[in-house]
């Protein structure tokens, strides 16, 4: 049994954003270890002063479901939220807001690759994004939303 729809278009966004590297025209490299599904699991590693940077967070919402007369869902929407973390050259005036915009781009990028997911999603769209400074230190926090579009018959989640 193939595991759920849903669960694997995530893992295809995990894999797109592990995937960002200078090699490939972005700005920045992520290392595959740092993009993690489950903010609980090893993340003292990436938030240690030493761990590497950026990382990257995929933090799910709460799903809306719209249904089409018969046995059809019109549109589940899976929100998502992508925490890109990276430091910044507190004494740079310019450094919090490019690294903040630089790493909003290596996202879109990423993204944008393959918006329907590896064919399991009809969308992927990036509803929006918000810069957070996290205490007084000088590492940046950049959120960005995305919306998940699924089509496919209700009691066939696989």
């Amino acid at each position: 049994m193939p595991e759920p729809i849903e669960f694997r278009a995530v893992q295809n966004l995990q894999a797109a954003l592990a995937g960002i590297s200078t090699g490939g025209g972005y700005h920045y490299t992520v290392q595959a270890s740092a993009v993690k599904l489950d903010p609980n699991h090893k993340v003292e590693d990436l938030v240690a002063p030493n761990g590497p940077r950026p990382f990257v967070l995929v933090d799910l919402g709460d799903e809306k479901w719209e249904y089409a007369p018969g046995k059809q869902i019109r549109r589940l929407t899976l929100p998502v939220t992508v925490w890109w973390v990276s430091d910044t050259t507190p004494t740079d005036d310019n450094s919090l807001l490019q690294t903040y915009f630089r790493g909003c781009a290596d996202i879109e990028q990423a993204i944008a690759q393959d918006i329907s997911r590896g064919g399991l999603c009809t969308d992927t769209r990036i509803v929006k994004r918000g810069l957070n400074r996290i205490g007084e230190g000088s590492q940046v926090w950049a959120g960005v939303e995305l919306e998940l579009w699924f089509h496919r018959p209700y009691g066939q989640p696989n």
